[in-house]
């Protein structure tokens, strides 16, 4: 084994810890890739940017435009806003339709945006059955991934797949080549759902619920001592405080926090971390001249009596702030909103939270009058986690949304042209009819994912080119190869499935297509069974919220945490996995 090798094999490593760990973002991971293979010479500068001219590359980035264009045409959100009268009240009903609205539509188009436009829906028909949100959100999630497996455009991870398919000599994959399979699993996954949501999930709730809902949960934020506030002066035993049902957790003046000690005496500008019930730290703001203060742009701003509301905002998948801190975003003057604290992955984060980059799918607390909250409907920067969005752009454009993409869907279909001259030429022709600006065809793109993707197959070229794939499949063989091609087949499966639930699915289709097709040439067996359970192991990524995308948007909303992800996606994970195993090698033979 030389230097190569072990480099490769220690860039792969720290790339699956850093994706476990979150601590880096995926896209830059990505970068970090290609940057650590250049500059050590494994990969010529051909080799390594090979990534960003890969046909699924581009294939991808045509199938978020043409998404973003179907979602303009306000059809998506037509639709989901009819579920509550089409439900009558009841909650099995409108889960059942959410479920199957939901997988129908993230066949033909990216599954993103689906969800991001049925969670505001679901929040508000849950409020109104009286139901709670994190029965519903999981499932559509789910469901999301359930539809996409059955079509080529349903997951990028299966145009991915097709693309290497096509690299390794196996030819590119049909458009409902997947669909036989994918039927199937799309059937069975929804029995699972429409059963077991109510039964196996938890009954939670989220940040704002806290305002009204009878189960009320403890909140932690900051408070700042105002000039005029008659507790100037007060040690904290003698302020109201405590009777009125909150607790002080930390006084912080100045830069430094100071000893909690009942003789401390408050002094103006005081910032005091808080415990209690939101609605009782509201009520100490209106009575002791006190400011919520998280925001570092709300700490020096005149508190003005009007009447406000507080609401939630989730981070879009797309949105520019991404990456960007609290601190940096002027919520007070752009907004009219100022921040109470973070959520993130079921998690509060309440101190210096203006020094949080924030992440697709952080979920803000925040302040406003009415009239903010209604100018907050029409950016793209958040999705408001209140109310549907009824606002339809450009409906009389639907026809031709939804002409270019069954002609797409239909062409590809027959084999006419390859699926990514088809999608590029559709994201052309949507531009060039005005469905779409030019600036929101890109802005529609998701460059991180783009960028991720073309980190791994740097990486994948590197495991090929020096010999790493070789020795992975070698060992794999030599461990589990004398069982036969069919139980090295489920071995596969699963080790495809568990990584994808660990480092997302799209890397592990990256890595995880050559190994396979390298697995079938050393046993002497047709590649496609292979490539096809990479194809539905990373597209079924379901018992953790990093396996895929939607989960990590519905992660927030839902009041979920990890362990939810695990107890409720696994058994369905392992479900797929079996169907999946025994009807390949059927479907595709050796």
């Amino acid at each position: 084994m030389n230097w190569e090798v072990i480099v490769v094999y220690v860039i792969l490593v720290t790339a699956v810890v850093l994706f476990i760990t979150d601590r880096v973002r995926t896209d830059i991971v990505g970068m970090l890739i290609i940057s650590v293979l250049g500059l050590l010479g494994i990969l010529e500068p051909k080799e390594l940017l090979q990534g960003f001219s890969n046909q699924a590359l581009v294939t991808i980035a045509a199938m978020f435009v043409l998404s973003a264009a179907l979602m303009r045409s306000g059809l998506v959100a037509a639709l989901s806003g009819k579920l509550t009268e089409l439900s009558k009240g009841s909650p099995v009903r409108f889960l059942a339709l959410s479920l199957c609205a939901v997988c129908f539509m993230s066949a033909f188009i990216n599954n993103t945006p689906v969800v991001v436009v049925f969670i505001p829906a679901v929040l508000t028909v849950c409020s109104r059955l009286g139901q709670s949100p994190s029965k519903f959100l999981m499932p559509i999630s789910f469901a999301s991934m359930l539809g996409g497996s059955a079509t080529l455009i349903g997951t990028s991870s299966n145009i991915l797949v097709s693309s290497l398919s096509a690299e390794a000599g196996y030819g590119e994959i049909g458009m409902f080549e997947f669909t036989v399979l994918g039927g199937v699993i799309v059937v069975v996954g929804m029995i699972y759902l429409i059963l077991f949501s109510h039964r196996l999930l938890p009954a939670r709730t989220t940040i704002a619920s806290t305002l009204s809902a009878e189960d009320v949960k403890e909140y932690i934020t900051q408070v700042k001592i105002g000039a005029e506030s008659h507790l100037v002066g007060k040690s904290l035993a003698e302020t109201p405080l405590a009777n009125a049902g909150v607790r002080v957790a930390e006084l912080i003046r100045g830069e430094r926090i100071q000893r909690l000690e009942k003789d401390n005496a408050l002094e103006e500008g005081d910032i005091l971390l808080i415990r209690g019930d939101l609605n009782k730290i509201l009520e100490l703001e209106r009575e002791h001249d006190i400011m919520i203060s998280t925001d570092a742009d709300a700490r020096d701003a005149e508190v003005k009596r009007v009447e406000m509301t507080v609401f939630e905002l989730m981070v879009a998948p797309d949105s520019p702030l991404i990456g960007r801190t609290a601190q940096d975003i002027r919520f007070r003057e752009d907004y009219g909103v100022s921040v109470f604290a973070l959520q993130r992955r079921g998690r509060h984060h309440q101190r210096d939270i203006t020094d949080l980059e924030l992440r697709m799918g952080d979920i803000l607390l925040v302040r406003g009058t009415m009239e903010a909250l209604a100018k907050l409907r029409g950016y793209r920067e958040f999705i408001l986690l209140e109310g549907v969005h009824d606002q339809v752009i450009e409906r009389h454009k639907a026809p031709l949304a939804l002409g270019t993409i069954l002609a797409i869907v239909g062409l590809a279909a027959f084999g006419v042209f390859p699926i990514s001259v088809l999608a590029l030429t559709g994201a052309a022709l949507l531009v060039m009819m005005k469905v779409l600006t030019p600036r929101d065809a890109y802005r529609s793109i998701d460059w991180p994912v783009l960028i991720l993707i073309a980190g791994m197959i740097a990486l994948g070229n590197a495991m090929g080119k020096t010999g790493a794939l070789d020795i992975a499949a070698e060992g794999l063989v030599g461990t589990v190869g004398q069982l036969g091609p069919n139980v090295t087949l489920w071995i596969f499966y699963f080790i495809t499935a568990a990584l994808s639930l660990l480092i997302l699915n799209k890397p592990a289709a990256v890595l995880c297509t050559p190994l396979g097709i390298l697995l079938a040439t050393q046993l002497g067996v047709d590649g496609k069974p292979f490539i096809m359970a990479v194809a539905f192991a990373a597209s079924t990524a379901m018992a953790t919220p990093m396996g895929y995308q939607t989960n990590l948007l519905v992660y927030g909303p839902g009041g979920y945490n990890y362990k939810d992800f695990v107890y409720f996606g696994l058994p369905l994970n392992f479900i797929i996995g079996v169907i999946a195993c025994w009807l390949i090698p059927i479907i595709w033979p050796f």
